[in-house]
């Protein structure tokens, strides 16, 4: 080879590396061109499901199903636009959003899956006996005082206790109210921290209406070891449903049977439901 085509090589080299670098450079950034050739950023799509074995499908396409060690999914390099997530698995309800990617940014979600037929057994039967309840005391007492009607005399710190409930950490706050029946949730902590669930399609607050129901609401609680899942009674059966509002609320029965009245008992997580004479648990962990 010449002086005069090596030169030309090197030339060649140059021009493609000052020409390539921006583009390489842009796509590490995540940034892509569409069929018209516009520039645009990408995002991210990360979806967590608390249940090993859910199928995980994101625009009808099914992307995971996930394991005991990775119970999670996450797309990145997507097109801004809304994306249809769908979790499912057998003997559990079945968990749907549609979700809004924005560039430079991953939309996050967390599925719940509830138990079509929860494990649940009788741990009492009917006239509770002081040898046979002696364990379960505390908790019976605890639903007993849920069962009685608050003192119309009651002052308002006794109302924001029967009425409302703290989550684990404190930060998340959710309570109902008796004369519209509406289920709220509050965000607590710095302003600045406001966790994504604390969003709906609109915008994000520290105080959300959840849910606005018209029959009586009984009692409410965070889901067992959830901080972003409300627990209620109402009629003849308990609901589960989520505070996240983005893509609606999904709202899923956990139990049906007389006249229910339930608490999260704090020192195993379990579900403590009396009704019918009868004290059932049942596992939603």
């Amino acid at each position: 080879m010449t002086a005069k085509s090596r030169r030309l090589v090197l030339i060649l080299c140059f021009l493609f590396f000052v020409v390539a670098s921006p583009v390489v450079l842009l796509y590490t950034m995540g940034y892509r061109w569409d069929s018209g050739l516009k520039l645009y950023g990408t995002g991210g799509l990360y979806i967590a499901s608390s249940v090993s074995g859910s199928k995980i499908f994101v625009n009808n396409k099914e992307e995971k199903e996930t394991g005991f060690l990775q119970n999670d999914l996450f797309l990145q390099s997507l097109m801004p636009g809304k994306y249809s997530v769908l979790i499912t698995k057998d003997d559990y309800w079945p968990w749907s959003k549609k979700l809004a990617v924005k560039e430079k940014l991953v939309t996050e979600a967390r599925a719940f899956m509830v138990p079509s037929n929860p494990n649940g057994k009788i741990i009492l039967r009917e006239n509770f006996s002081p040898l046979e309840s002696s364990q379960y005391e505390e908790i019976l007492n605890i639903l007993n005082n849920l069962k009685k009607p608050l003192d119309k005399k009651a002052t308002d710190a006794q109302k924001d206790l029967y009425y409302s409930r703290l989550s684990s950490n404190s930060k998340e706050k959710i309570w109902w109210d008796p004369q519209t029946n509406k289920i709220w949730a509050e965000w607590l902590s710095d302003s600045n921290s406001l966790p994504y669930f604390f969003c709906d399609d609109k915008n994000c607050s520290s105080q959300l209406l959840i849910y606005e129901l018209k029959t009586l609401i009984k009692n409410i609680d965070f889901y067992p070891n959830r901080k972003d899942l409300i627990i209620f009674a109402m009629q003849n059966s308990i609901y589960a449903i989520e505070i996240d509002g983005r893509g609606g609320r999904n709202i899923q029965p956990v139990y049906k049977g007389k006249d229910p009245i339930f608490t999260v008992y704090s020192k195993d997580n379990f579900l403590y439901i009396l009704d019918d004479q009868n004290l059932i648990q049942i596992n939603l962990k």
